[in-house]
């Protein structure tokens, strides 16, 4: 991914290049433009609307920046875009059923993102509780910018599965539910404290906004 200072308007930019493979499973229609197009628009609005400023950091340090901005807060913004060449990230998207479903995945060593055309769709994840819901592309974008245990600086996963510390906080996205945690960011936040010599970034505020 890339991420950006943008000094001027006080928020960091955090945009990640997509390039698509367009996978059909067994019975299902081949893809046209409209359709890739409506596929990628769908997932940048979702992660746009649910990562994006929901986020406000703090800056300390004895650094010109961090004196300057001692006072302000900046927010974090996310996007993808969709790209044929230089990519960051190996998308394959299968075309399935509209009441199929398949595992979808983030290898963070090997750069691979395994999505599904229903992943745009809310879906509910406990049998037991319909207040556990989420967007499956949203879950999975927060593989990508960190949450995973084979991630650099990646000090998170998959909090769903038992052996997680965070298996009981159900509310998380990266559990069941839909809710953002300031953990979500640890890996963008231990890459911004190497940008700025003497400058230390810190979370200090999430909002919870979802759009359901």
């Amino acid at each position: 991914m890339n991420i950006s200072i943008v000094t001027d308007k006080n928020y960091i930019f955090v945009s990640q290049r997509w390039k698509y493979s367009w996978l059909n499973a067994p019975n299902t229609t081949a893809w046209t433009y409209a359709q890739k197009k409506d596929f990628h628009n769908k997932v940048d609005r979702l992660i746009w609307s649910n990562w994006s400023s929901h986020f406000t950091l703090k800056v300390s340090g004895r650094s010109d920046f961090a004196k300057q901005y001692k006072e302000k807060t900046l927010r974090i913004n996310f996007d993808v875009q969709w790209v044929l060449s230089n990519e960051h990230w190996n998308v394959d998207v299968t075309k399935i059923k509209k009441n199929d479903s398949k595992t979808s995945s983030v290898r963070w060593s090997s750069n691979i993102i395994k999505l599904d055309t229903n992943d745009t769709l809310l879906r509910q994840t406990s049998k037991k509780n319909p207040a556990y819901v989420q967007y499956p592309v949203v879950h999975e974008f927060g593989h990508a910018i960190g949450n995973s245990k084979y991630a650099s600086k990646g000090m998170h996963g998959d909090e769903y599965k038992k052996k997680s510390p965070h298996y009981a906080d159900k509310k998380s996205l990266m559990n069941i539910g839909h809710e953002l945690r300031s953990r979500h960011i640890d890996t963008l936040i231990s890459e911004l404290n190497t940008m700025i010599p003497n400058t230390t970034f810190k979370v200090s505020r999430v909002y919870q906004s979802y759009t359901i």
